[in-house]
């Protein structure tokens, strides 16, 4: 493999120490984020001689720099003939820039980004991740540690967010290790590492450019730029339809609703209705999309009965300790067997209890039913658990409102409004 590292599952392996230590004056530059570029980058980029000023180019970064307007037109993306070049599938979703040593692939969507910033504050990749929660990544396979995926050596927690690197004494070995617990509490058999060194893997809103090198300034300038505005509604577009391309979010810019702005004074009750209403809506919208999206499947369930001869239901939901899901006592669920040792069951509980320091579980309480022996309890794995949403507290908000609009008599004080 070419680059100075080869990598040995979640290690990082040099051919020296004196590689690691490149361009610096001591191995303190590890830590400073000093390591030298042109020995790690993992770009296809060669120099001819040291004496020429020419910089020879692959066909593969040629093809990168995929020509695009900066700006486009009002802030937007161009639309040329360029663009019907077709571009490879480790390309960015963001920008397109497609140089394997700059493009990481997210291990929850299977989609590439890149390092690079463009409009925006933050790398691509780190952009993403943020905005869709995803936390586990992969580098490419022609990147000079090859197709790594980024993962703690002790625990194998694959957080990037939690991960950072230290050093080994030898300085021949670059080890991952996520801050908690691993980095804080080292085990006996790693004593050769020094904890004390540990540095995380994104800094600055970007990777390490070690790890993941930023693309040339020529194919940034050749790549799509777009503004943070468009890149979070491409996100928002991607929830809906994971295949979504810019094409379709420029084909759904001119259709987007126009929402009343909110005013500091109304006219009548009608008025506040009318500007409050539509966003009461929009609310309700993404919640339920929200609640629908949370859907987890391949679930383990421990039956029980309640003391009110109700059963029981307890399993582990992944999502929950990712944060990504709130859940609280009373939210109401449906759980489905969708295995093939008995036909197809669903049905529906409230949950009783939520995960605490004692158990990690969830428990809910199933429905009272004519036909108790219809529920699975000889089945225990190939379940799916659905979030049901309910629209109460959003009912609630417009009967308020059409209320108030229509009955003079709705608040105890009288209604003024300028004339």
């Amino acid at each position: 493999m070419e680059g100075a590292f080869t990598h040995m599952g979640n290690h990082l392996v040099s051919d020296s120490a004196a590689t690691i230590n490149a361009g610096a004056a001591d191995d303190e530059s590890i830590l400073d984020g000093d390591l030298s570029r042109g020995t790690l980058t993992g770009s296809r980029r060669r120099r001819m001689d040291d004496d020429e000023e020419t910089d020879v180019y692959d066909d593969d970064d040629m093809e990168s720099m995929v020509s695009m307007p900066v700006d486009g037109v009002n802030g937007k993306v161009g639309m040329h003939a360029e663009e019907d070049v077709e571009l490879p599938a480790h390309a960015c979703a963001y920008c397109g820039i497609h140089n394997a040593g700059s493009v990481v692939k997210c291990l929850a969507c299977n989609k590439w980004f890149c390092s690079a910033r463009g409009n925006t504050s933050s790398s691509h990749i780190i952009n993403h991740l943020v905005r869709a929660r995803h936390k586990e990544v992969q580098l490419h396979p022609l990147s000079s540690l090859g197709d790594t995926i980024l993962e703690c050596y002790n625990c194998g927690t694959k957080n990037v967010f939690l991960l950072g690197f230290i050093p080994a004494k030898s300085d021949t070995v670059v080890v991952l290790l996520c801050r908690q617990p691993c980095a804080a509490m080292p085990s006996q058999k790693d004593m050769n590492w020094d904890t004390s060194r540990w540095q995380p893997l994104i800094e600055d809103r970007s990777f390490l450019s070690w790890l993941v090198p930023a693309p040339t300034d020529q194919e940034q300038l050749r790549a799509r730029h777009l503004s943070p505005q468009m890149i979070a509604k491409l996100e928002e577009l991607w929830k809906d339809n994971a295949n979504a391309t810019i094409a379709d979010l420029e084909k759904g810019a001119g259709q987007e609703e126009v929402i009343a702005k909110v005013l500091l004074r109304y006219d009548d009750a009608f008025q506040y209705q009318n500007v409050f209403g539509p966003l009461v809506k929009i609310e309700a919208d993404y919640d339920r999309k929200l609640k629908e999206s949370q859907s987890q499947d391949q679930l383990v369930v421990r039956w029980d009965m309640a003391l009110n001869n109700k059963h029981t239901a307890s399993f582990i939901l992944p999502k929950l300790e990712l944060g990504d899901v709130k859940l609280a006592v009373g939210d109401e669920m449906r759980l489905r067997y969708t295995g093939e040792l008995r036909p197809h069951w669903e049905g529906v509980g409230y949950v009783i209890k939520i995960p605490n320091n004692q158990s990690d579980e969830v428990t809910i309480e199933l429905r009272t039913k004519g036909d108790h022996k219809s529920v699975p309890t000889e089945c225990t794995h190939n379940f799916s658990a659905d979030y049901v949403w309910k629209a109460t507290s959003f009912d609630r908000m417009q009967h308020a409102m059409k209320t108030f609009a229509i009955d003079e008599m709705s608040v105890s004080a009288s209604r003024t409004f300028p004339s």
